[in-house]
């Protein structure tokens, strides 16, 4: 670039390329297709700027957040589920974990992650994409609790329960299927076990990021009526004003803990809570066990502080069957104490 440009403020090379692939990435995600590396390599680097691929992905990615709160989140890779995907992966020295392909994910607090702030997309029309949301994220959810992948006889039991088996508000029920499949929401997986075909479904690399645990666990909490702001309406129901009573508090544990179960996740913070909760029953059995041990010490020694002892305590099982003759003695020392 001249001095005159640089005077003038012209573009550089690099600008032009990191606007280049935020408009790849904004495109890409409005077709649900993902950022692959050969796009980026193709459609913004070229032939001479391969190199640069670190410095203007970087750079697209401050402007992407600077400016419309996404980023770009790399894609998991696909599961090997079958036996023919197993025994590829096996052949393979390094198996590579990266996809090398990414969606634009949102990056603003939950707080602001409302259909007020966040509507759905006007393209096609604001009712056809929410419908095609709450239809895919319904899937999704079906399909991992029940353990991330499901027969193909079951779904079609789950979608006719909701008149979704032969059609839906969309297309076609075998039509929306191969397209959630293609745009990455579900996996279809095909394979012959003596001579009878089993297909199952399971979660794609774009529903696990779009989707997840995390969303598959909202739309649960407010199917059963556990999300924000059900805390009064379940106090109500107990005869209390607010929802903080203790069996209402019970029963979110036992809810949350349920939940977590079905999804095969169990939290950082869960772990720790446990561990923790072992330690003190661990140190509290062993303070029973030298407690004990001092105590019977210490009235072997000096059996006129026993009774003092034992006063500001509940009497054990122990100490109740030691024996009268030991209990009368404690008492003649603590009256003749007084006495003096």
């Amino acid at each position: 670039m001249s001095d005159s440009d640089a005077e003038h403020g012209a573009p550089s090379s690099l600008d032009a390329m990191v606007k280049k692939m935020v408009r790849l990435a904004l495109a890409s995600e409005y077709s649900r297709l993902p950022i692959r590396r050969t796009d980026i390599t193709a459609k913004v680097l070229g032939e001479q700027g391969s190199r640069q691929f670190k410095t203007v992905f970087e750079a697209a990615q401050q402007s992407l957040r600077s400016k419309f709160g996404m980023e770009m989140v790399e894609l998991p890779a696909r599961e090997k589920v079958t036996i023919t995907q197993r025994r590829a992966a096996q052949k393979t020295e390094k198996p590579s974990s990266s996809t090398k392909s990414w969606i634009l994910t949102t990056i603003l607090p939950a707080a602001y992650r409302t259909p007020a702030i966040i509507p759905p997309t006007r393209a096609p029309s604001t009712n056809t994409e929410s419908t095609y949301t709450a239809l895919y994220s319904f899937i999704i959810a079906v399909i991992s609790l029940n353990g991330g992948s499901l027969a193909e006889q079951k779904l079609t039991r789950y979608l006719r329960r909701m008149n979704a088996d032969d059609y839906t508000p969309i297309d076609k029920t075998d039509k929306l299927l191969a397209r959630l499949c293609r745009e990455g929401y579900l996996v279809r997986t095909r394979e012959s076990d003596n001579g009878e075909e089993i297909i199952e479904f399971m979660v794609g690399p774009r529903g696990k990021i779009e989707v997840g645990s995390s969303g598959v666990a909202g739309l649960v909490r407010e199917v059963y009526g556990r999300g924000r702001g059900a805390g009064a309406g379940a106090g109500a129901e107990n005869g209390e004003e607010n929802g903080s009573t203790e069996l209402d508090r019970e029963r979110r544990a036992e809810f949350e803990a349920r939940l977590r179960q079905s999804l095969g996740i169990v939290g950082v913070r869960e772990q720790q809570d446990e561990e923790e909760e072992r330690r003190e029953q661990q140190q509290q059995q062993q303070q029973a066990v030298n407690g004990r041990g001092s105590e019977e010490a210490a009235r072997s020694a000096r059996p006129s502080e026993a009774p003092r002892r034992s006063s500001r305590r509940a009497t054990t099982a122990h100490e109740s069957s030691s024996g009268e003759s030991e209990t009368e003695d404690s008492v003649k020392d603590e009256s003749e104490e007084e006495s003096d």
